[in-house]
């Protein structure tokens, strides 16, 4: 078992093959570090081998966040989001990147509602739809629901939200993965990652399972 938090390690890895899918990682720590360059460097060249990696796209949309380059932050994150609907992580932040650059409502609250059908009641979700309702030439009332349709298809988004909750185990990500059914299998773990669940568990589970996606491309 790989130690996932030994810089040193990752460093080594990523030298003798710059496609590991354990680069993300590696960056991530630079760029908690504050080593802006360095982060994004690792990732241009880890996506310059390997173009699958949406997290490298993730940790590239974290740096130009720190380096206030909100237009260049969105393009990644979008990338991101279009790749793996589930990653709610380059979701939240995409969000607010969006906020930031005054993006339409109508943008906007697609996804945020596209985050409240996996986690309904999200508090910050409803933050954000607050604070846009409140803001009379923001908003755009025809695309808020009123209270009659919120009470219709809450029951729904329910559903939805209890199915998603108990197939995200990490027995569901092995037959995920067995089945050859990888980015579904990363859509679980992003879930298990809301969840509060193992994280280095997780960050192992994603290097395997986009290694496995790499070398289906062979």
């Amino acid at each position: 078992m790989i130690d996932l938090t030994n810089k040193k390690l990752l460093e080594t890895k990523f030298a003798e093959d710059f496609a590991t899918p354990l680069y993300p990682i590696l960056a991530d720590m630079y760029l908690l570090e504050g080593d802006l360059t360095r982060a994004k460097k690792v990732c241009e060249v880890g996506l310059d081998h390997d173009s699958t990696n949406v997290d490298g796209k993730y940790i590239l949309g974290k740096v130009a966040v720190a380096e206030n380059k909100l237009t260049l932050a969105e393009k990644w994150l979008k990338q991101v989001v279009n790749e793996n609907p589930a990653h709610f992580t380059a979701l939240r932040l995409l969000i607010n990147v969006e906020i930031q650059l005054k993006r339409g409502v109508k943008t906007i609250q697609a996804y945020i509602n596209h985050l409240l059908q996996f986690i309904p009641h999200d508090e910050e979700c409803l933050k954000w739809l607050n604070e846009i309702n409140a803001s009379g030439d923001w908003v755009d009332s025809k695309t808020l629901p009123d209270s009659t349709a919120q009470k219709t298809t809450e029951p729904i988004i329910e559903k939805s939200y209890e199915i998603v909750e108990s197939m995200a185990t990490f027995t569901m990500v092995k037959v995920l993965k067995s089945q050859k059914h990888f980015h579904q299998a990363l859509a679980v773990l992003e879930i298990l990652k809301s969840k509060g669940r193992d994280g280095e568990r997780i960050s192992g589970e994603r290097a395997k399972i986009q290694q496995l996606i790499k070398d289906s491309k062979k």
